[in-house]
Parts: C-alpha cells; sequence; structure tokens
C-alpha cells in the first residue's frame, strides 16, 4: 500500500498588487496610508524611520516590514545618501499568515541570499521584456507576468522560502523607545480606546501629558497627517470591519460615533473610494 502525503499551504499568495524597486532621497517623506491587502518593504541600503499603526520602527539595510491589511504605515528616510527599497503589496491568506503581523525582521546571511536570488531572476526577466513594457513605476515588474507565463509562479515560489524562513527562524526587530514614539503609540492606543466617541485633541494631549501643539507635531512626523485626520482612518478601519460582519450602514454610524448616516456615508466614500454599502 502506498501512502499519500498531502501538501498544505501554510501561506497562500492569490495576487500582487504592486512590486517595484526604487531611490528615495534623504528629503523624502511617504504620506499614510492603509489598504485592504499587505505591504512588504525591503531596505536594499540607507536608512528610514516606518510608522506601522502605533509601532515605530528604525530599519536599516537587510531589514524588512510587513505591512497588514487596514494597517496605517508611513516612512520617512533619514539617510543623507538617501535609500533603496523593495516594495511589493499582494493578498495573503493561510494558518501562518498572522505570523507575519506587527512584525520587523533582520535577515540571516541565507534569506539575504533568498532576496538576492529573487531580485537577480526579477531583474533579469525585466530585462529581456522591458521594451514591450509600458507601465508606471509601481506595476512595473508584475508587468512581466504578461510576455513571461512562468513569471508569477517562480516569484512566489522564492517568496513562499523567504517568509517561511522567516516565520520558522527569522529574528524580529524591536520597536523604537524614543520619548516621541512611546508618546506617539500611547495617543494611538488611548485612540483606539475612544473610536465610538469623539474626544479633541486636547484630550488626547492632556492623557499623554503633553501639549496639543506638541502632539500634533508628533502625529504628523510618524503618522503624516493630523491626530484628526489619523483618528478618522482609525473610525474607517473600525466602520470596514463591522460592513463586512452585516451591521447595518445606519448602525455603523452610531456605533462609531458620526452624527448621521448621511455624514459617514459621505466621509467613508471620500476615504475609501467606496459607498459604504458596497463593503457589506
Amino acid at each position: 500500500m502506498i501512502n499519500s502525503y498531502y501538501v498544505t499551504e501554510q501561506l497562500h499568495i492569490e495576487c500582487f498588487f504592486t512590486m517595484f524597486e526604487a531611490h528615495y532621497d534623504s528629503t523624502y517623506v511617504f504620506p499614510g496610508e492603509s489598504h485592504d491587502f499587505w505591504e512588504c518593504l525591503y531596505v536594499l541600503n540607507g536608512t528610514l524611520c516606518v510608522s506601522a499603526d502605533d509601532k515605530v520602527y528604525r530599519l536599516k539595510e537587510n531589514q524588512i516590514i510587513f505591512h497588514k491589511p487596514m494597517e496605517l504605515h508611513k516612512f520617512s528616510i533619514e539617510s543623507e545618501e538617501g535609500a533603496d527599497l523593495f516594495i511589493f503589496s499582494f493578498k495573503l491568506s493561510g494558518n501562518l499568515a498572522s505570523s507575519l503581523e506587527d512584525k520587523v525582521f533582520r535577515l540571516s546571511e541565507a534569506q539575504k541570499n533568498t532576496v538576492l536570488s529573487l531580485l537577480e531572476y526579477v531583474r533579469g526577466q525585466y530585462s529581456a521584456v522591458k521594451k514591450q513594457i509600458e507601465a508606471i513605476r509601481c506595476y512595473v515588474y508584475l508587468e512581466i507576468s504578461k510576455h513571461v507565463p512562468e513569471f508569477t509562479q517562480i516569484l512566489t515560489t522564492y517568496i513562499y522560502q523567504l517568509f517561511l524562513s522567516l516565520i520558522s527562524n527569522g529574528h524580529a526587530s524591536k520597536v523604537s523607545t524614543e520619548p516621541n514614539a512611546i508618546l506617539f503609540r500611547r495617543a494611538v492606543n488611548y485612540l483606539e480606546e475612544q473610536v465610538h466617541s469623539q474626544p479633541s485633541v486636547f484630550e488626547v494631549a492632556e492623557v499623554c501629558n503633553t501639549s496639543p501643539a506638541s502632539l500634533q507635531r508628533i502625529f504628523h512626523k510618524y503618522a503624516g497627517m493630523s491626530v484628526h485626520k489619523f483618528f478618522l482612518k482609525l473610525k474607517i478601519i473600525a466602520a470596514t470591519e463591522l460592513l463586512r460582519e452585516g451591521v447595518n450602514v445606519t448602525e455603523v454610524a452610531e456605533r462609531i460615533g458620526f452624527s448621521s448616516q448621511a455624514y459617514f456615508s459621505a466621509c467613508y466614500e471620500r476615504e475609501t473610494g467606496k459607498r459604504p454599502s458596497e463593503m457589506k
């Protein structure tokens, strides 16, 4: 009798949304954003400050960060020579997907070699077909798949190898312990607790034992937006979760502290580009 051993996918990448390499000058600041898919940022060289929800990290060469779906994230370049980054976003599922949440890893030599092999393959394929590709930067590598049928499958093979290695024996980096980073984390945690109400900037500053002006400055530094804008995005994230659970639009507006359904719907569509009814 021959036994059968079935393959159980612990990670599954369904599709990619963006993939590119880019150099960013020392003055570059990427404004805060969130989206309903994963994003991965790998530092080829340079230093940058990255915020992810309430956490702040300083990333250097050969470090990688994962942004989970609906995570508010931003980065700014700190090194004088700028930084070179490899960034890609994707839809991920599987039992081990949550193991990558809220993580920054410092890669081992073997893991760095996996990334280098991935980049060598991607760059080689791009060189072969680049004359046939017309796409804006964030999609440029993914355009290869239109000319090389096996491209995405080979690509995911490298990525699975890297991700599974990081999950099983990766070295996770710690969040920043700078005073302003700690204050930012405290303020975000308070806003998350108050997502169903309407705390003022003065109230948040008081809880954090700082001034409203200092609080606004810290949010612009780490989140790329004002306290009010950040709080609105937290509300939109909370609303999206409720809508996906099947809660009706009127009740969602009430639960997260909007004055009316109409105002909530207008804010939701402005922030997401979709009507609340589309998320049910």
